[in-house]
């Protein structure tokens, strides 16, 4: 892996109502931007975003966070940094069936197959989670089906007005 082969940004969020759905559609409207075909994977990133966040925005003492996004092309990976201003860090634990919270490590964890970490910051912590992503298309398949979007395009329609 290079240094051009990661793509990466930050930003930073307040806990405001509709937060974690504004970063859920900016995560992958970056990713998309990117050119990252996430397929199937899109559900599974942006679940990955919703319980980094809410478990950042509810420990986070009503700080302010800040999620970093990284994607690596040659690895397929999607990296989300959540930096917080709590110093507790989360546990990973299987809730109980009819418990209403706790779940989000326990998601988390199955989401990236247990490649998630958190460590302490000098104002609270960071919590890395990296999720595989599918394997991208080669330009060959690219072309290929770029041929076959403009095949399947209907005609324009052209309409003559008389005057």
């Amino acid at each position: 892996m290079t240094d051009d082969d990661v793509l990466g940004v930050a930003w930073p969020l307040s806990p405001f109502d509709g937060a974690v759905g504004f970063a859920r559609r900016l995560v992958l409207a970056t990713l998309r931007l990117w050119g990252f075909e996430l397929g199937d994977r899109a559900d599974d990133a942006a679940l990955l975003v919703s319980e980094l966040l809410t478990n950042a925005f509810t420990h986070g003492n009503g700080k302010p966070v800040t999620l970093g996004l990284y994607a690596s092309r040659s690895e397929h990976t999607l990296t989300l940094d959540v930096l917080d201003g709590s110093s507790d860090h989360p546990e990973l634990r299987i809730p109980d069936d009819d418990a209403e919270h706790g779940r989000g490590m326990f998601i988390v964890d199955l989401l990236t197959e247990g490649c998630w970490a958190s460590e302490a910051t000098e104002h609270g912590k960071r919590v890395l989670a990296t999720l595989m992503l599918p394997t991208q298309r080669s330009a060959a398949q690219s072309q290929d089906l770029h041929q076959r979007i403009r095949a399947a395009r209907p005609s324009p329609l052209v309409f003559n007005f008389a005057t």
